[in-house]
């Protein structure tokens, strides 16, 4: 299967060539067709599925096909739990869409100021990717409105509630229109998001993704390295020259650590 065989136009098989995505992953395969034709979806995915790509190929398709003059309200949300997944969502949005007349997209999210974000949703907006906390800042503050919302994304929903949103995800829910689609993507379900699902979404498509790699245990090697405080940072560097690791994941104390301690070009940065 290729993605033209999805149903999207030529110039987002441009921008999905030009990302060296070569063919859809099975997530990709069935959501993307179940969100062009409207429906809601419950979608079981995890991280590195390619989950983001098939949500806002889709929605992409669908604003870009019936833009509206007025900017009023967002037409599409996002909601995710953190400032850096927003961040990294909006970013796959500049890249999808570089064919295309660009659609007004903005992310909101805590941690910085607000005024930047109320700046940039001055004339509305089309695509907003946000956390439940600073969105609902922007809602009380009357800068954003979802009443002619036609889209909405939970993506990693289980997040959400583990974080402690389920009171700001209850009142962002209630603010919807009634003829909205919604999308919710979770790794897990447990009951919470189990609940949500069944109150929120209509006949959804049911999507469940197989975890494609299960660690086998006894090929992971673990080991403990004795150091101190103030060589940690040369020692993490010289492992990361000297062993040809695919991927890596560092856990520090705090912020400051990932900005100032490890701030190199090869690392992840996580909290």
């Amino acid at each position: 299967m290729t993605f033209a065989s999805l149903g999207l136009s030529e110039p987002l098989l441009r921008a999905v060539a030009d990302l060296k995505y070569e063919t859809p992953t099975p997530i990709q395969r069935t959501a993307i067709p179940a969100i062009l034709r409207g429906r809601d979806v419950w979608a079981s995915a995890e991280t590195g599925s390619g989950k983001t790509a098939a949500f806002m190929l889709p929605i992409i398709e669908a604003l870009s096909a019936s833009r509206k003059d007025s900017l009023a309200d967002a037409r599409a949300l996002v909601l995710v739990p953190t400032r850096e997944l927003a961040a990294q969502i909006e970013h796959s949005i500049r890249g999808f869409q570089r064919y295309l007349p660009p659609l007004k997209t903005c992310l909101v999210a805590g941690g910085v100021s607000i005024n930047p974000q109320l700046m940039a949703l001055r004339g509305g907006v089309d695509i907003v990717v946000a956390t439940p906390g600073r969105l609902l800042d922007l809602l009380g503050r009357n800068a954003l409105r979802l009443s002619s919302l036609e889209t909405l994304v939970l993506d990693e929903a289980d997040r959400m509630f583990s974080l402690g949103f389920a009171k700001e995800l209850a009142d962002v829910l209630a603010l919807l229109p009634p003829k909205c689609q919604k999308l919710l993507f979770s790794a897990t379900f447990p009951d919470s998001v189990r609940a949500l699902a069944e109150q929120l979404l209509e006949q959804p498509e049911r999507i469940t993704v197989a975890s494609e790699s299960v660690p086998d245990e006894a090929l992971i090697e673990q080991r403990a390295i004795e150091v101190d405080v103030g060589s940690r940072t040369l020692l993490l560097r010289h492992l990361l020259d000297h062993h040809s690791w695919s991927r890596v994941l560092v856990f520090v104390a705090s912020q400051h650590s990932t900005e100032h301690q490890i701030a190199e070009p090869t690392i992840v940065k996580s909290e």
